[in-house]
């Protein structure tokens, strides 16, 4: 038995075939290695998420509102200070285990902030995994070096994104030294 194929079917085959070979959007160098993330993603632990957010600041531009400014204390409270907001919100933290797409464990972290929904806050729990929270973070570091812990109301309005805690820490302490904050 022979096969042939009409020279107009062939024609349509070759017009095909290069229609589908168009240039990749593929990366064709290496991935960067974001050895801050791995970590994170690799030690997301309860108990390692939960020591990773306890008695610390960390700066946030990620999400559905503007740059936010967090301290979260040991005991599972939370404080968001938003760019352009004099309000501190009240809200809570907690690590959280459920189970990954793949059927394994996963870290969570999740925040609320009762009565709350506004800037990227929400009243109901938000989750994320633990590595990718972290990964996220602009910037973390240990305390509350801006004592948002129990305020209601910050010394001024971040009026936009700060380039780091940094800055926001030195406009407060310039305050602290008028004030008695």
């Amino acid at each position: 038995m022979s096969f042939r194929v009409s020279p107009l079917a062939a024609f349509a085959a070759l017009a095909l075939l290069a229609a589908c070979s168009k240039e990749s959007d593929a990366p064709t160098t290496p991935a960067v290695p974001m050895p801050g993330l791995d970590y994170a993603v690799e030690n997301s632990t309860l108990h390692g998420a939960a020591r990773g957010m306890g008695n610390h600041t960390w700066f946030w531009t990620q999400g559905g509102g503007p740059a936010q400014i967090h301290y979260s204390t040991h005991d599972g409270r939370d404080f968001a200070w938003l760019v352009g907001q004099r309000r501190i919100f009240r809200g809570e933290w907690k690590v959280d285990s459920a189970t990954g797409s793949d059927g394994q464990p996963l870290t969570q972290i999740c925040l609320r902030y009762p009565g709350v929904n506004f800037g990227g806050l929400s009243a109901t729990w938000s989750c994320q995994p633990a590595g990718t929270f972290f990964g996220a973070m602009q910037q973390r570091e240990g305390g509350d070096p801006l004592q948002m812990s129990g305020r209601t109301q910050a010394l001024f309005v971040i009026t936009q994104t700060p380039a780091n805690l940094a800055e926001i820490e030195a406009r407060v302490a310039a305050i602290k030294g008028r004030t008695n904050y």
